[in-house]
């Protein structure tokens, strides 16, 4: 028995040849594994891995590790015989044929120049188990948006997605480049990781992640409140941050003029002895009577940093917007080309201020 190829790389072929649309595809438990020539040890359990290490040039460094449990002596020297040819390129098992069919297809959908390069083949023979390890690299994978690096589109075809499963005995790990943390994905990240447990189906422009290299405080939100309360010296500066936000926030307040509007101490009524009266501004409007859901997003970005003094930073644009950290990116990075605002790299954080601000005393 030859080792499996899943029906999430199977379909690659598939959709490619026009056997079958993609969404009526086989699923994984009914796909059928593609046949070798080369006998191979008949594994008595499998598992596969798919490692995809993205890089800040945009390609992706491929690595699928099959597994397969050896019971006896003879299927080990059995496996190991295979595993020299699988090195040498002697012998295949179905996935690099697979993926050089997805590059194509992702190249058609995408436009971008692709391809399969500095390919690699390992095995290794232990007590019990043995893998079988390919490694390759593809070209121009992921795109770069401004400071971000975006992941999704290379999933594509123009039918729709070449990787839409993942079996029982299969997993996929995506990891992160050198120094960028996970600003948007679809599921929960571990020290940066996303891995995804078979089985399962991906829906088309599921498997979408921006990366970004400013390390906000956005990417602790996941932390639980024993984070900030399981000792003393952590609720001491979950106090004293709590108190900065708190005096943050009625600066903010007395900046856009809400001071006034705060409730008595005394009564939720107006004081009949209150004679002083607002005047309103020269234009007749002041500028909360403004409702921003007419504005566009980027006058609405534009809004803010006029109430704030023409320069705020990128991870407040998120929490006033209440938008996801990959639409701010997105839309800064589009009205910085277009002159718009500028952005400014301070540390591992964007300062975003209007292209004539001066920045140099900015202590926020």
């Amino acid at each position: 028995m030859t080792p499996r190829v899943s029906g999430a790389l199977l379909l690659v072929l598939v959709a490619v040849l026009a056997i079958t649309p993609l969404a009526t595809a086989a699923t994984p438990a009914a796909a059928t594994p593609l046949q070798q020539t080369t006998a191979t040890p008949e594994p008595v359990a499998e598992n596969t891995t798919f490692s995809l290490q993205i890089r800040e040039n945009g390609d992706a460094r491929w690595t699928i590790t099959d597994t397969y449990a050896l019971e006896t002596e003879n299927e080990s020297q059995d496996f190991s015989g295979f595993g020299e040819d699988f090195a040498n390129g002697d012998a295949e098992v179905g996935w690099l044929d697979a993926f050089r069919t997805a590059n194509d297809a992702a190249g058609t959908a995408t436009g971008r120049e692709m391809e399969i390069t500095a390919v690699s083949r390992n095995y290794t023979v232990s007590d019990r188990k043995g893998q079988l390890v390919l490694a390759f690299t593809w070209t121009n994978f992921a795109t770069r948006s401004g400071e971000d690096i975006v992941v999704g589109d290379a999933f594509n075809t123009t039918r729709g997605t070449w990787f839409n499963s993942l079996t029982e005995d299969q997993r996929l790990v995506i990891s992160p480049p050198t120094g960028y943390g996970v600003e948007s994905a679809p599921s929960a990240v571990d020290d940066g990781r996303l891995t995804f447990e078979g089985p399962r189906t991906f829906e088309p422009g599921y498997l979408s992640i921006v990366y970004t290299g400013e390390q906000s405080l956005e990417a602790t939100d996941t932390d639980t409140p024993a984070t900030f309360l399981g000792d003393g010296g952590s609720l001491w500066i979950g106090g004293v941050v709590l108190a900065m936000l708190l005096v943050g926030a009625v600066g903010y307040m007395v900046r856009r003029g809400h001071a006034g509007s705060l409730p008595s101490a005394a009564s939720g009524t107006d004081d009949e002895d209150d004679g002083d009266v607002t005047e309103p501004p020269a234009d007749g409007e002041s500028a909360d009577d403004v409702d921003v859901e007419l504005l566009s997003d980027e006058e609405r970005v534009e809004r803010l940093l006029e109430e704030n003094g023409g320069r705020m930073k990128q991870a407040r644009i998120v929490t006033e917007t209440g938008w996801s950290n990959a639409k701010v990116s997105q839309l800064l990075s589009s009205m910085d080309e277009d002159d718009r605002i500028d952005k400014l790299r301070i540390g591992r954080e964007n300062l975003i201020s209007f292209p004539d601000e001066d920045i140099t005393d900015f202590d926020e």
